[in-house]
């Protein structure tokens, strides 16, 4: 789903002109304020999205993907099966680099924008970069890449900015803060359900 079709559901939910071209510029603007204070409130996996680039037989290098802050992972597939790229030290990468001989991809660093593999590949190869997004650079054009239960979380809040900064609407806004508020800190649960399991106390 398009941001911008966030922006026209949130427009016509609060009651406003969805070819009200200045508020839906705002909406953009609110989007990114509620995308922004997600990984401050929850360690959940919103902003991580899945780039891809073809790495051309007798090469060893791509450019980082657009909206590019961290990785989380990089491979390719073979045969239907997901072949993990190994991230390395640039000491480790020093010494197993060989741009003199073609075969497979093992390992990988990251240098400035380039994302760098230990051997020229011997054959085309789609790589694929799970990363970090940069919300900076989104736009309406983007696709938001969470789930549909983290759209409504940033729904609520942009609704929280709109009433409380647009049309002044504190009391609303307060509300829709304490439901954006709630979903962020229902995203953290999870997230530290799957990742450190339940526990059980004394």
């Amino acid at each position: 789903m398009l941001i911008s079709a966030v922006i026209t559901e949130v427009i016509s939910e609060v009651g406003g002109d969805t070819d009200d071209t200045d508020l839906a510029g705002k909406m953009l603007i609110f989007a990114k304020g509620a995308l922004r204070r997600f990984p401050l409130f929850s360690k959940a996996r919103l902003l991580y999205i899945t780039s891809y680039a073809t790495l051309q037989a007798g090469t060893n290098y791509l450019t980082t993907p657009t909206f590019f802050l961290n990785e989380r992972s990089v491979w390719y597939e073979l045969n239907g099966a997901r072949k993990i790229i190994d991230k390395v030290s640039d000491d480790q990468f020093a010494r197993i680099v060989n741009t003199d001989t073609r075969g497979t991809i093992s390992y990988y660093r990251i240098y400035n924008n380039v994302i760098e593999f230990n051997i020229l590949t011997d054959t085309e190869r789609t790589i694929y970069v799970e990363h970090l997004a940069q919300v900076d650079a989104i736009t309406a054009d983007t696709n938001f890449f969470g789930t549909t239960d983290m759209l409504e979380i940033m729904k609520d809040g942009m609704k929280s900015t709109y009433y409380s900064d647009y049309v002044e609407d504190k009391v609303t806004g307060r509300e829709k803060l304490a439901l954006f508020k709630a979903g962020l800190d229902e995203l953290e649960t999870r997230h530290m359900i799957q990742t450190m399991g339940t526990h059980i106390g004394d």
